[in-house]
């Protein structure tokens, strides 16, 4: 059996969890006040259960948690209720601030300690003078699927040796091989550097969008078809052995090399497959205003705007939310 590239490896180890689901939702509510104060309230829900049990709730580990991910605000002004039952953990937070320029940065999140951290940034211009409110904010994670695909192509380029010294011991004492040095040239020319090539033209889009998603899943498709000339270079290298042993013995390589890569984009917080589904963050905000909006980036109604979106949204420039109100 052909062993999965680094892509598939990840999958398997995400689905290798069992059927146990982890849905998280985060409401935010935001109301600008005619003095220029603002009411901020962030609701974070967490729900685990088992898809193969009719969707029923499980326990929640509290060492597994995912909202001890959140930087959720604990001080004064603001005002904590943490509510848990089995499977289900809601921690809201709220607070009345002095402007809407204190919400700057209460939303945060860390997948570990070396992650970059995803988060909210704010800019308001209120005059209550002329009752002109003016609200913009964005929520941008900058550990996107991207950013785990070049580390893992930087990775890749310094692992000849390694894929060399695998190769090796998967071939057999017994084994005539090529040269260490013809093996690493190969690695290098035939897998790692144009997958790196790949990715470095894919982050030079200027956003991470729906296209870029589909794009990098196609990069790490044709990386199957690059092991696969690899070993056929191998092959011609490698005389007395037949070419279903040397993709064996070169996909077994891979696999080995690719584990601890793989365990060190976990440890920097990023990922390779993006969020799908029910696994992705769901995010639904609110902003009233204390006047009509007259203009914004989605539907409203009176003085209230509302916006849907997920996890996704966050990678590249992030998701951004605007609404201005007018007095008449």
């Amino acid at each position: 059996m052909r062993a999965p590239h680094p892509a598939c490896l990840l999958a398997l180890a995400v689905l290798s969890a069992g059927c146990i689901q982890t849905r998280i939702s985060v409401e935010l509510l935001t109301q600008l006040h005619d003095d220029g104060s603002c009411t901020r309230r962030v609701s974070y829900r967490l729900e685990r259960v088992d898809s193969d049990q009719g969707g029923a709730r499980v326990a929640i580990p509290r060492d597994e948690d995912p909202l001890r991910q959140f930087r959720i605000p604990a001080q004064d002004p603001w005002h904590r209720r943490d509510e848990a039952e089995t499977g289900l953990h809601v921690v809201t937070v709220e607070a009345v601030l002095p402007s809407p320029a204190a919400v700057d940065g209460d939303y945060t999140r860390s997948r570990s300690p070396r992650a970059a951290p995803s988060r909210n940034a704010v800019s308001a211009f209120v005059d209550a003078e002329h009752g002109l409110y003016d609200y913009r904010e964005v929520l941008q994670d900058p550990a996107s699927p991207l950013a785990g695909a070049r580390l893992l192509a930087r990775l890749a380029l310094r692992a000849d040796e390694g894929f060399a010294a695998r190769f090796a011991a998967n071939a057999g004492e017994n084994t005539a091989l090529p040269p260490s040095a013809e093996v690493r040239r190969l690695f290098r020319d035939l897998f790692a550097a144009p997958f790196a090539r790949d990715i470095a033209a894919l982050a030079e889009r200027p956003f991470y969008g729906p296209r870029e998603r589909h794009d990098l899943e196609a990069i790490f498709d044709r990386l199957g078809a690059r092991q696969k000339e690899l070993a056929v270079r191998l092959l011609a290298a490698t005389p007395g052995r037949s070419q279903d042993e040397l993709e064996e013995t070169t996909d077994r390589a891979i696999d080995q090399m690719a584990e601890p890569l793989l365990a060190e984009l976990e440890a920097a917080g990023l990922p390779l497959l993006g969020p799908e589904g029910l696994d992705a963050v769901r995010f639904h905000a609110t902003l009233v205003m204390p006047a009509p909006i007259v203009r914004a980036n989605t539907c409203v109604s009176g003085d209230s705007a509302e916006w849907d979106f997920d996890e996704n949204d966050l990678f590249g420039r992030g998701f951004e939310m605007w609404a201005v109100a007018q007095a008449r």
